[in-house]
């Protein structure tokens, strides 16, 4: 079988049967990982849309980041038998925020074949490179911005959290022996809710919020639009220098709150203020990857799986923290340390048991010192590739 010439089926949403080879692209997952407990996958939902549940597909044409945004999908087949999949992609509002001619390789999934893998990953380069791009970078799964970037290159059997994403520990070597080098690292850090901290962090977070005024404001203190308009200035300032983001438009930004919605706890977000200006927010969401493993009933009817996943959250134990920022003015002020210790307080109440923090990058030094001081040990390491074409 394995003599068999590998064929690369590259397509767009201009080719005709675009939604057919879409459902075996975003399909392959379930061949690739069967039988993988670690492996706790998205609904195909998220990618394909759904109507009916209110879901607007990451690879639908009319998603919002088409609109400065193009993409091609690519399909490695061995005869008949698809073995390797990946994304390539240009994103003009990455690339006129850094002043580069960046590409992104993305949804990386294949065999453990060099040359398989190879192909795949040569096949991409080439398209991205007739775009004018002069390097890839990834991987970078959808959705930006929140799906954690790279390949995970520590913690294969660490707990799953949603939009961490899991790959097979062999994809590293494979990028590596195709010429992508690392060039960056992301760690996610898991915090026993109950657990012991160090005695500083609640003295000193006392401290910050009566020597600078502090009001603490729950989500449904404002307003839903004000709640969003507030976030969006705080998160773009906050981490608009930082590795690799690409600031949010209203409508991108907007939408993930809309979508987080239907799953958050209001209790687990909190808004700081100094002098009535919005400063600060933190926010963390049930993890509901406890609640979405496949089961032999739902593996392949996604609607049972997500029906599962909601008549179910009341039994969720954990958090994923993915909602933080400080405006660059206020950074230096120890808003963040505020920030932890009131969420790891109302987790506390609430009867949370455990939070996952991440991505955090390897050289926030402060962000993963304090982390340190929650009692946090390390979870997960993602590594992000490049490649100069």
């Amino acid at each position: 079988m394995n003599d068999v010439k590998i064929g690369i089926v590259p397509f767009s949403f201009q080719t005709p049967d675009y939604r057919r080879l879409l459902k075996k692209f975003t399909g392959f997952h379930w061949q690739h990982y069967r039988g993988d407990p670690q492996y706790i996958p998205l609904l195909d939902y998220e990618y394909l849309g759904f109507r009916l549940l209110g879901i607007r597909g990451f690879f639908e044409a009319d998603n919002s980041f088409f609109q400065h945004a193009e993409m091609r999908f690519f399909l490695a087949m061995r005869g008949e038998e698809i073995v390797g999949r990946c994304n390539a992609f240009v994103n003009r509002n990455h690339n006129e925020y850094w002043q580069e001619r960046l590409g992104f390789l993305g949804q990386f999934e294949v065999i453990d074949d060099p040359a398989v893998s190879g192909s795949l990953l040569e096949a991409a380069g080439q398209w991205l490179k007739s775009k004018g791009m002069e390097a890839v970078r990834g991987p970078q799964n959808m959705p930006i911005n929140e799906a954690t970037p790279g390949v995970m290159t520590d913690g294969f059997n660490s707990r799953p959290v949603v939009y961490y994403n899991y790959n097979k520990p062999y994809y590293a070597r494979l990028l590596t022996d195709a010429g992508f080098a690392p060039i960056k690292r992301v760690f996610s850090w898991e915090i026993p809710v109950h657990g012991v901290v160090s005695e500083k962090l609640p003295r000193v977070a006392q401290k910050v919020i009566e020597r600078f005024a502090i009001t603490l404001e729950p989500w449904g203190k404002r307003p839903l639009e004000e709640r969003k308009q507030e976030m969006l200035e705080i998160y773009n300032d906050a981490w608009g220098e930082n590795f690799g983001f690409i600031p949010f438009t209203k409508k991108e930004f907007y939408t993930i709150i809309d979508d987080m919605m239907m799953i958050m706890d209001k209790k687990m977000f909190c808004f700081l203020y100094i002098k009535g200006e919005p400063a600060a927010f933190i926010g963390a969401v049930p993890n509901i990857a406890e609640r979405m493993a496949p089961t032999a009933l739902t593996r392949r009817w996604e609607f049972f799986r997500a029906a599962r996943m909601f008549l179910s959250m009341n039994r969720i134990k954990g958090l994923r923290l993915g909602y933080l920022g400080v405006k660059k003015k206020f950074r230096s002020l120890g808003l963040d340390g505020v920030m932890v210790w009131t969420m790891k307080m109302e987790a506390q109440k609430l009867r949370y048991e455990y939070c996952d923090i991440g991505w955090v990058l390897e050289d926030n030094f402060k962000t993963n010192r304090i982390v340190e001081l929650m009692g946090g040990k390390p979870s997960k390491t993602y590594t992000i590739f490049q490649k100069p074409l």
